[in-house]
């Protein structure tokens, strides 16, 4: 009886000590790419959203929300009123505890196979009108090949990639620089309203963007980072993808 006894003192004292290690991460995520990320009734979705959510709940903690335009998400971190920022690349969010990558964007130039727009690189883009995400000047090298900017081109980033595949469309731009699943998705729900019904072309000149999430404390980046090996090896990320029409 006395061991039985001390086994339920032992689970009574560690029962509000496993729970009170529980934390709630209050969360910047970049706005509106479907499917990664879109609000629909004041409720987050999106697969990034899912990835962040089930790799914290994995040990143990959730996640408060807040969707931001790109350019303010990568800032708040510094504020102290965020926990971490999703969907960043290795120090764009300023100093940080990055995490491990958790997924790859679908990045392509699309134009319609009617402009007969040809890009063999990056370079070319400049000879065009072009709709881009936002930070996208950046983060895809188009400011190492032109430092001066892209004040006298044609060119356009939007922090909505449902305006930007909207542009797009409306005849606005020759090349829409977006993730293929987002433009594809967008271009699916917008089409009662503009007409999408052009044939495209794929070009595979951009650079691959691997986003991760930063932390402002590396113990959240490394519980991050477990609880996304973690859901990795149970099958949880590629039912995450899968939800959403996604198979690998």
């Amino acid at each position: 009886m006395k061991s039985v006894s001390a086994v339920i003192l032992v689970i009574a004292l560690w029962l509000p000590l496993s729970a009170s290690s529980a934390k709630t991460l209050k969360a910047a995520f970049g706005q509106e790419k479907a499917p990664y990320l879109w609000v629909e009734k004041d409720r987050v979705k999106g697969i990034e959203f899912e990835i962040v959510r089930a790799a914290l709940a994995a040990e143990g903690d959730s996640v408060t929300p807040v969707v931001l335009p790109n350019r303010r998400a990568n800032q708040v971190l510094a504020s102290g009123d965020f926990d971490l920022v999703a969907g960043v690349l290795a120090g764009e969010a300023g100093e940080a505890f990055y995490s491990d990558e958790y997924f790859t964007y679908a990045n392509c130039a699309i134009s319609r196979k009617s402009q007969h727009v040809t890009l063999n690189d990056l370079s070319d883009l400049f000879h065009y009108r072009v709709v881009a995400f936002q930070t996208a000047w950046e983060n895809l090298g188009l400011a190492k090949l032109r430092p001066s900017g892209p004040a006298d081109l044609d060119y356009t980033e939007l922090p909505s990639q449902y305006r930007q595949t909207k542009f797009f469309w409306a005849d606005r731009a020759d090349v829409n620089l977006i993730d293929r699943y987002v433009f594809e998705w967008y271009s699916r729900q917008m089409a009662k309203e503009v007409d999408t019904s052009d044939d495209v072309t794929y070009h595979d000149i951009l650079p691959k963007l691997s986003p991760r999430a930063a932390f402002r404390t590396a113990a959240d980046r490394d519980a991050f980072n477990a609880g996304l090996k973690e859901i990795r090896e149970n099958g949880t990320y590629d039912r995450i993808f899968a939800d959403y029409g996604i198979h690998f």
